[in-house]
């Protein structure tokens, strides 16, 4: 019960509930009109379509994550596939195009975060070391980075313009690549950075298009500009 009543209080779900209310109407009427005709004839159905909100992650035009009403995992660790023996070349710029898909059946707007840390292999992620190695070249087609949000660790970036249904955002990264500089970090006998494993993981969420400043500012929190097209970071 706690669950709904969080989901109902969702801004983005509010716009929906007179299409899903007018939904059970008439899926009342058609069960109560089916018991009578059931005495002299063959039973029917009628399907009844409620708007959603789906949007789904792409790496390289593979989807590997989706979020939205119709469940799904909205987090998903890029592949890098591109990385033989899962060694990678520092100072390589290894293909890594990063896009989105609108899924559902509105218009929305869409924000990616993108977490970059290092880990030990088969131990906990290092804290102490420098994420901001690991480049993500940015493309800025049609995305803007939340610089206030944003930080060496966690990345957030916003498509500005809408993202209708069925449509795919251009990519906002070119590539990713290992910064030679890991070099510059090491100790009297070692390496720093050396045979560690470095992490690049990516969620997607999206909001409707309707009242969009003020819906982001309350999903969100975050203060924007602009209409139902397109929306400015202010």
């Amino acid at each position: 019960m706690k669950g709904f009543k969080k989901f109902i209080s969702r801004p983005v779900v509010i716009v929906l509930l007179l299409v899903m209310a007018v939904g059970l109407l008439l899926g009342t009427g058609v069960e109560g009109t089916r018991a009578v005709l059931n005495q002299e004839s063959s039973p029917f159905h009628a399907n009844v379509e409620v708007a959603s909100i789906d949007v789904a992650l792409l790496e390289n035009g593979s989807q590997i994550a989706n979020n939205g009403y119709n469940g799904g995992n909205p987090s998903g660790e890029l592949k890098l596939s591109e990385i033989v023996d899962g060694k990678a070349k520092l100072g390589y710029k290894y293909p890594e195009q990063i896009a989105v898909q609108n899924t559902g059946s509105i218009p929305q707007f869409v924000r990616v975060t993108i977490l970059k840390y290092w880990k030990e292999k088969g131990s906990n992620k290092r804290i102490d070391l420098d994420p901001s190695y690991i480049v993500l070249d940015e493309t800025k087609d049609g995305w803007q980075k939340d610089a206030n949000a944003s930080t060496s660790e966690r990345e957030v970036f916003y498509y500005l313009p809408v993202l209708e249904p069925g449509q795919t955002t251009p990519a906002l990264s070119s590539t990713l690549s290992i910064s030679p500089e890991v070099l510059n970090e090491k100790t009297e006998e070692n390496y720093t950075y050396d045979d560690l494993e470095f992490h690049l993981e990516a969620k997607v969420d999206a909001i409707q298009n309707h009242h969009a400043p003020d819906a982001i500012k309350s999903v969100w929190g975050i203060s924007v500009s602009g209409d139902e097209n397109h929306i400015f970071l202010n």
